[in-house]
């Protein structure tokens, strides 16, 4: 911070902004020190936090399943009464669905312990979450079409740039995200019901600036916040978002930081999806085949590979990395999924035991 302080006086320094879940703390401290306007850091310790981010949206009168957190070195039968089942299994820190767990029986919900406990007792995982890799949060299943939003707040509001459709069902056991399609075909009504409850929990969390993605979930009963990050969205899944005049989303966050308007900001008029390419069995990655082979599918429009051969593969949910990610684009979100499923179903992953 000292350093940036000294640096910042030379070249004046005007937005810090976290790109990840690893730097928001970081660019909310360094924003506070510079005097420059930034989320404040209970906030942005709100988002990061599942339990206390439940906690919280639920005192502002959203719809939130019910939820206890219990230590890890709990016993299950003495919590296994008090739950409501299906029920969800999580950390109450880690993202990209690590770690996440449907259950439907005792006998389920003990495995799921134990698998937590061990993921929380690794060395990284534990000076990643520090105090927050000694709880586990449990609540209750929600069922229904999930959905993301993506956007930016100035001064409390939220600009959404994007809400995706997630075709693929999120069901469980685990919670393995493929395929994101934007803009979405839900009708206007749902849309605006949507944004509506995201404004209110960016308003119940103290988010006020800056880029945030949103998931939710939709079923009878209504809509539920499921996450909302102080941050945009994850890996290389951007590049699926092209705004009027070629611009991309990093390009409107830092002009949003730097106080131009964006609110007139607009996706181009094309369907357009990501594949997260899922790892589905744990290993050494030797080779991938099929590479050209999913270039040649027509609609697809790039693939990159985010694990090297020699690295390990591990499938969720004790992983935290997809395989890499699969673009694609065309007329309709029918095709888009079309295309990212038949591009996919071309790889061939060879790996070796660990």
């Amino acid at each position: 911070i000292e350093n940036i302080h000294e640096w910042s006086e030379r070249y004046d320094l005007k937005a810090v902004i976290g790109v990840d879940e690893e730097s928001i703390i970081l660019a909310a401290k360094l924003s506070e020190s510079l005097c420059i306007e930034h989320n404040s850091l209970e906030s942005v310790k709100l988002t990061k936090n599942k339990y206390l981010m439940r906690s919280k949206l639920k005192k502002s009168g959203l719809k939130s399943p019910w939820f206890k957190r219990f230590l890890i070195n709990a016993k299950p039968e003495d919590i296994f009464t008090e739950l409501r089942l299906p029920c969800v299994l999580k950390p109450t820190f880690l993202s990209a669905s690590q770690g996440v767990l449907r259950v439907n029986s005792f006998e389920e919900f003990g495995k799921g312990c134990e698998m937590l406990s061990d993921l929380l007792a690794e060395e990284k995982v534990k000076k990643r979450g520090g105090d927050q890799a000694n709880w586990i949060l449990v609540e209750e299943y929600i069922p229904g079409k999930e959905v993301s939003i993506e956007g930016i707040v100035n001064d409390g509001k939220l600009k959404d740039l994007a809400i995706f459709d997630k075709p693929e069902p999120l069901e469980g056991p685990i919670f393995q995200e493929t395929i994101f399609i934007t803009p979405s075909i839900l009708n206007e009504n749902l849309q605006f019901s949507l944004l509506e409850t995201a404004q209110t929990a960016l308003k119940a969390l103290g988010i006020r600036k800056g880029p945030v993605h949103i998931e939710l979930r939709i079923n009878d009963q209504g809509i539920y916040i499921l996450e909302c990050a102080a941050r945009s969205i994850g890996g290389l899944c951007s590049k699926v978002l092209e705004f009027k005049g070629g611009m991309s989303l990093e390009e409107l966050i830092l002009r949003s930081a730097l106080g131009r308007n964006v609110e007139k900001t607009q996706l181009i008029d094309k369907a357009k999806g990501v594949m997260m390419m899922p790892t589905e069995k744990r290993g050494i990655l030797r080779k991938i085949n099929g590479i050209k082979a999913a270039l040649a599918v027509k609609g697809i429009t790039d693939l990159q590979i985010t694990i090297k051969p020699g690295e390990i593969l591990e499938p969720l949910p004790r992983g935290d990395r997809y395989l890499g990610f699969l673009f694609s684009e065309g007329k309709d979100h029918d095709f888009v999924k079309t295309v990212l499923q038949k591009a996919w179903s071309k790889i061939v992953i060879v790996s070796g035991e660990i």
